[in-house]
């Protein structure tokens, strides 16, 4: 119950970030139309969402189906409960890793805010960006190590590929 947690929690700030925002009063924008910019930036990559998705799904079937968790291929001899809270230290790490992230994405849009079309702005919201996919990838790999089976070290696998390729793609386009 705690990695369905865990997950919900994350699910929460990725999805509702902009709702906490405003209520910590983190950032403040001067009219509507800064407001708009920054809801444009793609925080989160669809291929992200689609693997944090079938992570979701994985724990639901593992925290309440335990008999259907054999669809996902377990490596039994790595259910051990120094591995397993190893894994729930790193999911919390990546947790406070996509908070970090979120406060500098913030950070950097409000530093920006008035000239959010400038190239630099653009970079350096998606280094922040780039914060936030490197958190949910170590956060695919603490519920790979909690829960450890085949179907979830592919996800983590192509995590970790996306996410190179993406970087190699901004670093080409410099």
């Amino acid at each position: 119950m705690y990695l369905m947690s865990c997950m919900v929690v994350t699910m929460a700030i990725l999805l509702f970030w902009g709702q906490f925002r405003k209520k910590l009063k983190i950032t403040t924008y001067e009219s509507p139309d800064q407001q708009v910019n920054y809801r444009r930036i793609k925080r989160v990559s669809l291929v992200f969402w689609l693997i944090f998705s079938l992570f979701g799904f994985m724990v639901i079937i593992y925290a309440s189906l335990p008999e259907l968790y054999f669809m996902f291929l377990p490596l039994d001899v790595f259910h051990h409960p120094f591995i397993n809270s190893i894994g729930l230290l790193i999911v919390n790490m990546a947790i406070a890793w996509i908070v970090v992230a979120q406060l500098h994405i913030d950070k950097e849009l409000f530093k920006y805010h008035r000239d959010m079309e400038s190239l630099k702005a653009m970079e350096l919201v998606s280094y922040s960006e780039s914060m936030l996919l490197s958190g949910m990838l170590i956060f695919f790999l603490g519920i790979f190590i909690t829960i450890t089976n085949i179907v979830g070290m592919v996800l983590t696998l192509l995590g970790m590929v996306f996410f190179f390729k993406r970087r190699l793609h901004k670093d080409l386009a410099k």
